[in-house]
């Protein structure tokens, strides 16, 4: 049996809901005792909850139940508890429990599918100002509750004693490999269990390092990806000749784009497009369609909603092009742009093809970056938690 643990993933005072109040909980080992689970879910208080249950083993009949009265109990005042990455077998359960008569849980695919229902609710359609808010939040409990999984994948498979020691070695391990605790969360709860007492990855060969055509300096000297960014983002602009060019990398989590690089901006456009989604901007529209864009006029152009448009103009961006830097099948895994203050830029089609070249270069380079950091640092993570 598995030890049961609920652990607060974040708490945020959110005036738009019933309650002002928005708690998710992260839920892991076995739910046998409904009273457990119970006292578990009241413990918040008058909250909105969002449970996740992908670290959860079982969910038992009477723990079902329980949790059943409870969204009965908090639908009656306006409250909604909406479950999230629940594994089918506890879908299963759930289902044979519902009370006749009562609203049940809300089962969502994923943390941020969850939490889209109350940003909804708390951030009106008609309110722009408030998008990036929104995506921003989205974005920053998606990130607690990956970290809460990875603590508990750790706690039960290695017995750590504490959550804080689990987080401790997140911590560490992801600084030492400049990963963060985030991705190397992300890393350690989409990648298959390590055999006892073998080591995780055993004899991969280790890839030599991409060249890197647009990146100055020693040949064959290890790249930082900040040093990586940095030098296409120069590389874009002295291609295009401008001043302006930003470079992002999305989270395939849930596709936001953030932004890693820049130059030529003001702080408010740095400020507001720090994070977005790929809804209503050219570099949104370019990474779902996995092609280059290419804006004439961005005051009149349809790629963007009126904010968004307002944002550009006041940093004199009047013309611009995104273009995607490919990633494994074809998905992007970032996005450069290049911007100039005249609309009506035209681009060569010898700058296209640099701009295509280099694309391919850094998407090769962060292939390997990914690849070879990542699995380096999980490494390193079995290693620490088998003596921690």
């Amino acid at each position: 049996m598995q030890h049961f643990s609920c652990r607060t993933v974040a708490e945020l005072v959110m005036p738009g809901l019933a309650t002002g109040r928005l708690t998710v909980l992260a839920l892991c080992g076995d739910a046998d005792s409904g009273a457990e689970l119970d006292r578990a879910l009241r413990a918040p208080g008058p909250t909105q909850l969002v449970l996740d249950l992908s670290g959860l083993g079982r969910l038992s009949p009477a723990a079902a139940e329980a949790l059943c009265r409870f969204a009965d109990g908090a639908a009656v005042h306006g409250r909604l508890l909406l479950l999230a990455a629940c594994p089918a077998e506890a879908a299963a359960v759930l289902a044979r429990a519902r009370l006749p008569g009562g609203a049940g849980c809300g089962l969502y695919p994923t943390v941020s599918d969850a939490l889209s229902v109350f940003l909804t609710s708390a951030v009106a359609p008609d309110g722009p100002q408030l998008r990036r808010y929104a995506v921003e939040l989205r974005h920053e409990l998606l990130a607690h509750a990956l970290v809460a999984r990875a603590q508990g994948i750790l706690l039960e498979r290695y017995g750590l004693r504490t959550a804080d020691r689990a987080a401790a070695l997140l911590h560490g391990v992801g600084r030492a490999h400049g990963l963060g605790s985030v991705r190397l969360a992300a890393a350690l709860a989409q990648a298959p269990p390590p055999h006892a007492g073998l080591p995780w990855f055993p004899g991969p060969v280790r890839l030599p390092q991409p060249v890197v055509g647009f990146v100055t300096g020693t040949p064959g000297r290890p790249l930082s990806l900040p040093v990586v960014l940095d030098a296409l983002r120069d590389a874009v602009c002295a291609i295009t000749r401008t001043a302006m060019a930003n470079v992002q990398l999305i989270d395939a989590s849930d596709n936001t784009l953030w932004l890693e690089s820049h130059c030529g901006f003001p702080v408010e456009f740095v400020r507001f497009f720090a994070v977005i989604d790929d809804t209503s901007t050219a570099c949104g529209h370019a990474a779902r369609k996995r092609e280059r864009v290419v804006v004439e006029d961005v005051a009149t152009a349809p790629d963007f909603d009126e904010t968004s448009r307002a944002v550009l103009l006041a940093a004199h961006s009047r013309s611009l092009q995104c273009t995607p830097i490919p990633g494994p099948a074809g998905r992007p895994q970032g996005m450069f742009s290049t911007h100039h203050d005249q609309p009506g830029h035209a681009y060569t089609g010898a700058e296209l093809g640099a701009l295509d070249r280099v694309a391919r270069e850094a998407g090769e380079w962060l292939d390997w970056y990914r690849t070879t950091t990542v699995r380096d640092a999980l490494e390193d993570l079995h290693r620490r938690a088998q003596w921690s």
